[in-house]
């Protein structure tokens, strides 16, 4: 399974993100946008700069900015060439040929030039991926004809794998296995990214150490300085093909341990910081949010979905209730009309706003897995054609806005005190007592993740009435917690009946990447249902039994129903057929989509200048990790009007995005 993608849902929520900085900023703001010295904080050391196995995000906040694959992203979310400059797709969807730019150079620490970036840098880095056991393998080893082959040692000879480069052409060449209509938004992933041969074999074990000597340079930066736990420095590649969307020339960042939740505040208001993120939950907030109302910005990470979800085969109670009447508890949750009780009972609003604040709370709800403008079909956003499903499914959904986020529509109690009063009369008939327990877990010295799960609770029995549900919180260690929800690797392990702990996001710019995690023919998180994961448990008579009891075969046929859509003319039916394959996943009320992830900050960058990648190299869309490319600074603070205009015009022109270049 990808942790990369699972998300711990609240987990950021208590770690501030970092901002930029100056030292001088008086200083450098004379001169507007010619300024060109970045001062930062970062709070987590890298571990690797082998961006062809390492896909963690603290490793790849760093060297996203020191090297360049074939495709990336633009400030509106549109896939551009790279270092491909153009390319061509065969009439049967399998070979993508890719013309790569000429004249680019791989540069040395010191600036020096090392040698020309070459198609056959492309074999050589996908060969070395695959023969270095790359975290990323599961992403593409399925997809490139002849990899999964060579990966399993079936095939010696590395010719075998579908990669072909013309050195003298300049082509580099992709055969699939089958047809794969969101291939190019995998490109944007730095196992992607070329690599020197040369270099590699000099090298040695010592490619990819963090050092500025590791690696070689194509991309906008060149690292110049690195200091564990103290400085990590980066200047402008003059080299690079696209310098100019390089307007910030050198970057210096500073090791901050998070020690001090109010110091980016104050180093903001004395003008030493270009932007602070405002921590909702600390006590100083409400003064700050007083007298700087016209000033806060919400910025998204918009690409991971958090949700909540229901244990349908239980089979630990390690360290929740043992003795209470499971076989009660098992049959209300296998009970649709109970789940979308519960669905309809959490305001979500006041859940999320126990970590960001009122006004964030609501703005950081998601009622959908996929995000509502992850994907459009000429114009129409994903949310659109996923509320035409749900509306089909039942008028009940109407009431529910699926087309944006930022709604608190699914919070209905009158509708979830309907639906209990069918699944009541229902459970009694199959000897069902009252009231149901509802375990979960939660960090006993987290006092924010436990007002997060207090809320929840409130928000449940308030709807149903505590005579009726009773949602059990049992307080345990951090470590323990891990064990049976996030870090749990077996369907065995898991340890609650209903929970707020899982959240995803995608690999490549499709719905299948966030849908198919919950298929029971393929599922990679299936254990947070308490069902064996197909790849790594056997599937037992059991799961079977339930899969067809909760209806999630139906939304496994639908699912592979819309990924045989394979070719690129077909795109919009693919994800009109992924939208009604979600529209069963939430009619059923399997999660409960919550949040996505909103942060209250101060600004003095332009909004939205920055690349807006949802998926990929610099992924989560906001400057958590932030890639320097594209990046203009401000003299004023940006104000919330200004903010969000801003982001109105950037979402119209987002919902238009696409793959720029022609496809022949």
């Amino acid at each position: 399974m990808n942790k990369k993608r699972f998300l711990w849902a609240f987990l950021t929520s208590t770690v501030l993100l970092v901002f930029l900085s100056s030292c001088n900023l008086k200083k450098d703001l004379s001169s507007g946008h010619n300024n060109e010295t970045i001062n930062y904080f970062y709070h987590h050391e890298p571990s690797s700069f082998d961006y062809l196995v390492s896909f963690l995000m603290i490793d790849s906040t760093q060297y996203d900015n020191f090297v360049e694959g074939l495709l990336g992203y633009d400030r509106d979310g549109n896939i551009r060439g790279a270092m491909a400059k153009s390319w061509k797709v065969s009439q049967d969807n399998l070979i993508y040929t890719y013309q790569i730019r000429k004249g680019v150079k791989w540069i040395q620490a010191d600036g020096s030039e090392y040698d020309k970036v070459k198609p056959s840098d492309w074999t050589a880095a996908l060969k070395y991926a695959a023969d270095s056991k790359s975290q990323y393998l599961f992403i593409i080893q399925n997809s490139i004809k002849g990899l999964d082959e060579y990966i399993k040692g079936e095939v010696k000879d590395f010719s075998y794998v579908g990669v072909e480069a013309d050195d003298k052409k300049g082509t580099l060449t992709y055969t699939l296995k089958e047809p794969e209509p969101y291939w190019n938004s995998k490109l944007t992933l730095s196992v992607f990214c070329p690599v020197n041969a040369k270099f590699l074999k000099a090298k040695g074990k010592s490619f990819g150490k963090v050092a500025a000597d590791s690696i070689l340079y194509n991309g906008p930066y060149i690292l110049t300085n690195y200091t564990s736990k103290s400085v990590i420095s980066m200047k402008a590649n003059d080299a690079y093909h696209d310098k100019k969307n390089v307007y910030v020339k050198n970057v210096n960042l500073t090791y901050d341990s998070d020690s001090d939740p109010t110091q980016q505040y104050r180093e903001f208001a004395e003008e030493n910081f270009y932007a602070a993120i405002l921590k909702a939950t600390d006590a100083s907030y409400k003064k700050i949010l007083k007298k700087n109302k016209d000033k806060i910005c919400y910025m998204s990470e918009n690409a991971g979905t958090y949700y909540g979800v229901f244990n349908f085969n239980r089979q630990s109670y390690k360290y929740t209730t043992p003795n209470k009447d499971k076989e009660s508890t098992h049959k209300a949750i296998m009970n649709l009309n109970f789940r979308k009780a519960v669905f309809f009972s959490l305001n979500l609003a006041k859940i999320n706003s126990q970590s960001v604040g009122e006004y964030a709370g609501a703005l950081c709800v998601r009622h959908s897995l996929v995000p509502p403008n992850f994907v459009n079909v000429d114009s129409k956003s994903y949310g659109t054609l996923l509320q035409e499903k749900m509306n089909a499914l039942n008028p009940d959904w109407q009431k529910v806005n699926f087309t944006k986020d930022g709604n608190n529509t699914s919070y209905n109690a009158e509708l979830a005190r309907q639906y209990f009063a069918k699944a009541k009369d229902e459970l009694r008939a199959k000897g069902v007592k009252f009231p149901i327990h509802l375990d979960t877990v939660e960090v006993e010295n987290d006092l924010s993740r436990m007002k997060i799960c207090k809320s929840l609770k409130q928000s449940i029995e308030d709807a149903l009435g505590s005579d009726n549900v009773i949602y059990d919180i049992h307080a345990i260690s951090k470590e323990k917690m891990l064990t049976v929800t996030y870090n749990a690797e077996s369907s065995q392990d898991i340890d609650y009946d209903f929970g707020y702990f899982a959240g995803y996001a995608p690999d490549y710019r499709d719905p299948f990447s966030y849908l198919d995690i919950f298929s029971p023919s393929k599922g990679g998180m299936l254990h947070i249902f308490g069902l064996s994961t197909p790849d790594k448990e056997i599937y037992t008579n059991s799961d079977r039994e339930i899969v067809k009891a909760i209806d999630l075969d139906k939304y496994d046929k639908l699912l592979n129903k819309a990924d045989n859509i394979r070719t690129l003319d077909k795109q919009g039916d693919r994800y009109t057929a992924m939208a009604e394959a979600e529209a069963c996943l939430l009619d059923n009320a399997y999660i409960v989509p919550v949040k996505r992830e909103i942060f209250p900050c101060m600004l003095k960058i332009k909004p939205f200048s920055w690349s807006f990648s949802p998926t990929g190299c610099g992924s989560f869309a906001n400057l958590k990790y932030p890639r320097w490319k594209y990046i203009e600074l401000q003299d004023d603070i940006v104000t919330t009007k200004q903010y969000e205009e801003a982001q109105k015009n950037f979402e119209k022109r987002f919902v238009k995005s696409k793959v720029l270049d022609k496809v022949e």
